[in-house]
């Protein structure tokens, strides 16, 4: 039998691949402005071009993070599994980069990425990504700012309150909205702390638990979508259960001045987002009553 080499391999799947030196740079991808020219250099000697056809999923959601991926040349389309559907959430271009959740986060990714139309895409080493981001602290505050505004977008998207309305209004909320993250073990609120806020789950995953009869006991694990902080007690001042992050969390928090943020936007969302979270605490309630 022939021996087929991993060119041929690589042609087979619609990839085709080369060392490809020199071509991250600012002037091609804004991220990497202010970057020295040693840490271009490192990223440049840890590159690889890629050369493929329309259709190629270079990502799968759930898949282990490792390298970062720049776009030369095409587009990509990212897509996230919703109802047993695939919805694209997000289309990117040349001068853009994925991967950069994996990257960050270092847990599976939680969307897919398959090329829009024939592109060139320049793979960089997870090593030499890291050694980057450790170096320049800059560079990796405009990646992590990037990844905060596409997980936002993501579940603006497909959250059952949000992807009704139409893409304009999403995209106005996606800048005017934050997003706040929780280390794991880290204790989000305690039960009778004063509440101010509600939080939905945007990734990651959180244990709610309850204080009864002198124990603690584990009411549910909440994620992505997922209300915290819906149920109160003291006519609604303080929390009626403890979160704790047992991922990585990545939060939308709504307190006042977001909430005052949706009403100017669209105020059918504030309508909404209320009955949901209604919902959710009535489910919540009828679970402790049953213990």
């Amino acid at each position: 039998m022939a021996n087929i080499n991993d060119e041929g391999f690589l042609e087979l799947s619609g990839i085709h691949q080369h060392n490809y030196q020199q071509q991250l740079s600012s002037s091609n991808f804004p991220v990497l402005e202010g970057l020295s020219p040693l840490n271009l250099r490192v990223l440049n000697q840890a590159s690889q071009v890629m050369n493929v056809t329309k259709g190629v999923e270079m990502m799968v959601a759930g898949d282990t993070p490792h390298d970062l991926y720049f776009i030369a040349q095409g587009s990509m389309a990212v897509a996230k599994k919703h109802a047993e559907k695939s919805l694209v959430v997000a289309t990117l271009k040349a001068g853009d980069f994925y991967g950069e959740y994996g990257v960050l986060r270092g847990k599976t990714r939680f969307a897919s990425v398959y090329t829009a139309e024939p592109s060139v895409i320049i793979r960089v080493g997870l090593q030499a990504i890291q050694q980057v981001l450790d170096a320049d602290l800059d560079f990796k505050s405009r990646v992590f700012s990037i990844m905060k505004q596409r997980v936002l977008s993501s579940f603006l998207c497909t959250h059952v309150v949000f992807r009704a309305f139409p893409a304009s209004v999403r995209d106005t909320l996606s800048t005017q909205l934050t997003v706040s993250e929780l280390e794991r073990g880290e204790t989000l609120f305690t039960q009778g702390e004063s509440a101010d806020r509600y939080y939905i789950i945007l990734s990651g995953e959180a244990e709610v638990l309850i204080q009864q009869s002198g124990k603690t006991l584990l009411l549910e694990i909440r994620r992505d979508n997922d209300v915290l902080g819906e149920v109160r007690v003291d006519k609604g001042s303080k929390y009626g259960c403890t979160v704790v992050a047992t991922n990585q969390l990545d939060l939308l928090a709504l307190d006042k001045a977001a909430m005052l943020s949706l009403q100017q936007v669209e105020p059918d969302i504030v309508k909404r987002l209320q009955q949901f979270i209604v919902q959710q605490s009535k489910k919540t309630i009828a679970k402790i009553q049953s213990l």
